[in-house]
Parts: structure tokens; C-alpha cells; sequence
């Protein structure tokens, strides 16, 4: 089976494959995609395969534009960070999709749904795209931020960020440590944000949903977040927001 990966994480691709090689060693990686241009340029001038794993949020655009300049005639099994409202279009639709952090139970359900149904290829993707296009109209959250370093100016994507923090000055804090000043303050981020993913812990702090890796009762009815990467100071929800906050968590 040839698959193609179309995926602008490093790490997140280099996951997939090796749980893709785990599940079955006879697939064959044709190639990993990382923006829509590069995606409708290799798709216009190679073999369609027999699979692609394409991921929502790509470094130049939203994926399904790929669908607006080509015809993809075999089956697509979407890969994507939660966002209820992506969630809904897909099974509204009747494709498949993963969620990341993509385990091997998930992608052997996906595989063997596919070995089960080829013909999930003539799924229409037309209404998938008009919702999606509808999510992204009225859910217009903050994608990326432009950070100046040097005499460099880094694109941030909105999902690859952590948690911001204040001190002094506000910082972004990336998954993989990385940590930048950003001109906008903590009032501000949180009506930019998509809150399905991103919580005001507090007042210092703005978390992602994928960077809380524990949660401890705390005394007096306050709750204590572990972040990935780990912040130096204790992270507290207070006992009058821990109940939106684990409404939050229980969506």
C-alpha cells in the first residue's frame, strides 16, 4: 500500500510513519507533504496512491484548499488536533479521521476500516469542504503568529504553541520548549484564541488543552496543572474556576 503523508510537524509525521510501518511493515511512505502549494504540485505530476493521512492545519493554509485545484480520486483519512467543530464535519460527512496524538489503535482501526472499504474513495469530499469552509468563516481564530528574532521574522503556528505566560512582557511557549516575547497581552490572546483548545488558568497564564499532562486536587478546593514542557512556577486554577474549568476538560 502507498501512502502518502501530508503533514507540516516533523515530529508528528515522523510518528505517523513509524506507527504506519508498526501496523503494517509493508506500506510504503511515497512521499510527506508539508504545505497546500507543494501538496497540489506533487499531487498534479505524481501516481495517485492508494492512501493519503492529511493534516487540517498545513504551514501555508488550511488543507482542504488542496481540494479547490485538484481532483483526489483515492481515500483521505484526516489527521488533526481536536476542534469539535472539524469533528462534527466529519462525521456529518462519513470520513475518516484521527486525533491527535495518533496512537497505533486508531490508525489500526483506520487501516482496517480501509482494507474493509475501498470504496471510500468515492466519497464525495464537496460537502466536507463547504462545512469546513463554514467552520473557518465563523470560527475565525488566530492561525499563526509573525515573532521577530534577530534580524529574522518566525512564523508561529497557533497549534504548535503550549501555553503563554506574563511576566514582565507576555511569552509564547512552544511544545518544544521554545520561548518568544509577544507583543499582545493575556486579555487580548484570549478572545483570539479558539477556546476549545486554549483556557485562562489564571491570570499569568493561558493553557492549551494537549500541553495539561496531569491534573492534582490541590488544597482549598484548587486544582494544579503538570504542563509539557514544564513551567517553573506552580500552575493553580482557582476553586472558583475549577468547575468551568473541568466543564472545559469534559467537552
Amino acid at each position: 500500500m502507498n501512502v502518502l503523508i501530508i503533514e507540516d510537524e516533523e515530529s508528528a509525521f515522523e510518528n505517523l510513519k513509524g506507527i504506519l510501518l508498526e501496523v503494517d511493515p509493508s506500506i510504503t511512505i511515497v512521499d510527506c507533504l508539508k504545505s497546500v502549494e507543494q501538496s497540489i504540485k506533487w499531487l498534479n505530476s505524481n501516481e495517485t496512491p492508494d492512501i493519503i493521512f492529511l493534516d487540517i492545519h498545513l504551514s501555508d493554509d488550511l488543507s482542504f484548499k488542496i481540494f479547490e485545484s485538484v481532483k483526489v480520486s483515492c481515500p483521505i483519512i484526516f489527521t488533526t488536533a481536536f476542534d469539535e467543530f472539524a469533528i462534527k464535519a466529519f462525521e456529518l460527512n462519513s470520513i475518516d479521521y484521527l486525533l491527535k496524538p495518533i496512537s497505533v489503535k486508531s490508525i489500526q482501526k483506520s487501516i482496517t476500516k480501509y482494507h474493509a472499504n475501498k470504496n471510500l474513495h468515492t466519497v464525495s469530499y464537496g460537502s466536507l469542504i463547504d462545512d469546513l469552509k463554514r467552520i473557518t468563516t465563523y470560527q475565525n481564530y488566530k492561525e499563526r503568529f509573525l515573532i521577530s528574532k534577530g534580524d529574522e521574522l518566525i512564523i508561529i503556528p497557533t497549534l504548535d504553541i503550549a501555553y503563554f505566560y506574563k511576566e514582565k512582557n507576555t511569552y509564547i511557549v512552544l511544545k518544544n520548549g521554545d520561548r518568544h516575547p509577544i507583543n499582545f497581552t493575556l486579555d487580548e490572546l484570549i478572545t483570539l484564541l479558539n477556546p476549545s483548545i486554549f483556557y485562562r488558568a489564571n491570570r499569568q497564564m493561558i493553557v492549551s488543552i494537549k500541553a495539561i499532562s496531569k491534573i492534582t486536587l490541590w488544597f482549598k478546593g484548587k486544582l494544579k496543572l503538570r504542563l509539557t514542557p514544564e513551567f517553573d512556577s506552580t500552575v493553580l486554577i482557582s476553586r472558583e474556576k475549577s468547575s468551568d474549568f473541568k466543564s472545559w476538560m469534559d467537552r
